[in-house]
């Protein structure tokens, strides 16, 4: 479908008409069918980039021109008198990085989808990313960067793993999203949440209960860590990381036809840095 076409499924209204969100909305809905057509199968080995941060900034222009539909959608809006870069304005962007080592693993995910390169990332739906700075009479004031809406490029499944924390059993479910390389192959960002998360516990900036794990697990990235209580909130983060992650290698592999003798013929795993490394001894665990 082009991109007026899905507009109309989507709002029955002409271009012209749509407020800039309805726009928007409709040329993620095209993405998205648009990079579904680039899923490749897997054969031989496939490689997991796990890390606890991915700087993606904004999708919507990078998913438009790598899969060559840049222009269409330009010039059927400037036909209307719309801008793209107004739509592009309404995308929020992913709070799911900070520095230097998420846009590493961010250039990672998009040089292998355009090398057509079998690889996924791994890692957490953070509701808040590390939080929104301003400054007010020369002072930092912290506070949410909410990201997540109803729609989101970050696809809720079906798929759940178990995951232990302190003789706690939690689920962990994943959310998809589609890593598009330019004229590549799609791959996926994977990334692992609770459903039980609740926003409404951060007050006064971004101060949290940071005991109640399954209101606050993956609520930010990189929680303060100045007491007890956070440093044990990291490592329960980097457990359901590596612990979902590592299940989620596991059954993709298993599916592909791997009997867990021959792992290493169809998984390699990249560890970002330090935070992912209980990787090693939970992927014992699991083969244990």
């Amino acid at each position: 479908m082009s991109f007026t076409e899905t507009l109309q499924s989507l709002t029955g209204k002409l271009l012209a008409d749509c407020t800039d969100q309805e726009l928007y909305l409709a040329l993620l809905e095209l993405v998205r069918q648009k990079s579904a057509d680039r899923v490749q199968p897997v054969t031989g080995r496939k490689l997991y980039y796990i890390s606890a941060e991915f700087l993606i900034g904004k999708l919507l222009s990078n998913n438009l021109i790598n899969l060559g539909l840049y222009e269409e959608a330009r010039d059927a809006l400037a036909a209307a008198g719309k801008r793209l870069s107004d739509i592009e304005e309404v995308e929020p962007e992913p709070s799911l990085g900070n520095g230097g080592l998420g846009r590493l693993a961010a250039c990672f995910l998009d040089s292998l989808a355009t090398l057509n390169l079998p690889g996924d990332g791994v890692g957490l739906r953070y509701h808040f990313g590390l939080f929104h700075q301003s400054f007010e009479d020369g002072v930092q004031n912290e506070k949410p960067d909410p990201w997540l809406t109803a729609h989101s490029w970050a696809e809720k499944t079906d798929v759940t793993y178990p995951v232990e924390l302190a003789g706690k059993e939690y689920t962990a479910r994943l959310y998809k999203l589609a890593v598009t390389g330019y004229e590549g192959r799609t791959n996926t960002l994977n990334l692992f949440d609770l459903d039980t998360i609740d926003e409404s516990i951060v007050h006064d900036g971004i101060a949290f209960d940071k005991t109640a794990i399954d209101k606050n697990l993956t609520l930010f990235l990189y929680p303060d860590d100045s007491d007890e209580a956070g440093r044990r909130l990291r490592v329960y983060q980097q457990y359901l990381m590596v612990s979902a992650g590592a299940q989620l290698i596991l059954a993709e592999c298993a599916a592909r036809g791997c009997n867990y003798h021959d792992l290493a013929d169809y998984a390699a795993i990249q560890i970002n840095d330090t935070h992912p490394s209980m990787v090693i001894p939970e992927l014992i665990r699991l083969l244990g």
